[in-house]
């Protein structure tokens, strides 16, 4: 299995939690994808709640059989007439799993998974059991490759121990702490795939957004910590640095924080949503510059200085 350094996010076909937009955009997107050479497109059961997944397939069209399609599952949900969102809870158990997987296939349209990840851990339900109920799936010809997703470095060991997994997925940003990248990065030293979500802080990073800024209750980034307007005073280090970097080298805040993703030595593979071609060309505008030194160290001393804030109010 492998992969190039970027993926499709699929998150905004699900057409929920993300504010009002036209689903045209996200659909759009992925075929531009396909034109610019993305072969990668993640996604899950749960984003729309299945709506997502069949977006997907439809926008993909035949070329669903051609590419790597990640989809995740582990969360069930039960929808409610009065309720703006639905009840969601964790279940990694085989019964549930295997049934997600059939549902995931019908939904896709495809006949085997390229890679299935379990989206979040369940404490309930024992990793032994989630990964026999994989493997069983592997070998039953219905995923070629499993791994997990948002799960802790101590549960990846644990999973590594028992075996079968090829891939891990968690969020990696600029304003992720440090001790988060060294475990990426451990699980890439264990040879796994390893893949990054999250990469532009759900937008926070463009340089787009500001103190200042609201979303309504339809957009999860209302709820988000990092949008909360004490925690741009805490990050602004690091905004300051991605401005000055932009300006100093004709690029967008976006393309040198995914930039700095690609550089940091934690991943394989950044995953990057996108609610239009237009945006989706822009940043995956990237492959033919680097950050030298000055800029990685420019970043690095905001980044520590991030973290040493985030300390002294703790303390």
């Amino acid at each position: 299995m492998g992969f190039g350094d970027i993926a499709l996010g699929c998150e905004q076909l699900g057409g929920s939690d993300w504010g009002d937009y036209d689903l045209s955009g996200p659909r759009e997107a992925v075929r531009c994808a396909l034109d610019l050479g993305v072969t990668v497109f993640d996604t899950a059961d749960v984003y729309g709640l299945g709506q997502g997944e069949e977006e997907l397939s439809k926008a993909l069209g035949s070329h669903r059989h051609d590419v790597t399609v990640i989809t995740k599952g582990g969360v069930r949900w039960s929808e409610s007439g009065h309720r703006s969102r639905a009840r969601t809870w964790r279940d990694s158990s085989a019964k549930y799993l295997s049934s997600a997987i059939d549902a995931s296939l019908r939904r896709l349209r495809l006949d085997v998974i390229p890679l299935y990840l379990v989206h979040w851990p369940d404490m309930n339900t024992t990793l032994d059991e989630t990964l026999d109920c994989l493997a069983m799936a592997r070998d039953s010809g219905k995923v070629r490759h499993y791994g997990l997703s948002n799960f802790s470095a101590s549960l990846v060991k644990s999973a590594l121990h028992l075996g079968g997994i090829s891939a891990v997925e968690t969020e990696l940003n600029l304003l992720s702490r440090s001790d988060e990248i060294i475990e990426l990065r451990n699980h890439k030293d264990a040879g796994l795939e390893t893949l990054s979500y999250g990469v532009l802080a759900q937008g926070l990073l463009t340089g787009k957004y500001f103190a200042e800024s609201s979303f309504g209750t339809k957009d999860r980034r209302h709820r988000l910590e990092h949008f909360r307007p004490e925690a741009f005073v805490r990050n602004e280090p690091v905004y300051n640095a991605l401005r000055d970097i932009a300006l100093e080298t004709g690029r967008t805040q976006a393309q040198v924080a995914i930039r700095w993703v690609l550089e940091s030595g934690a991943v394989s593979c950044a995953i990057l949503g996108a609610k239009s071609p237009k945006q989706l060309e822009s940043n995956l505008d990237i492959k033919d510059w680097r950050l030298d030194e000055d800029m990685l160290g420019l970043l690095r001393a905001a980044r520590e200085k991030m973290e040493s804030d985030q300390e002294v109010q703790k303390s």
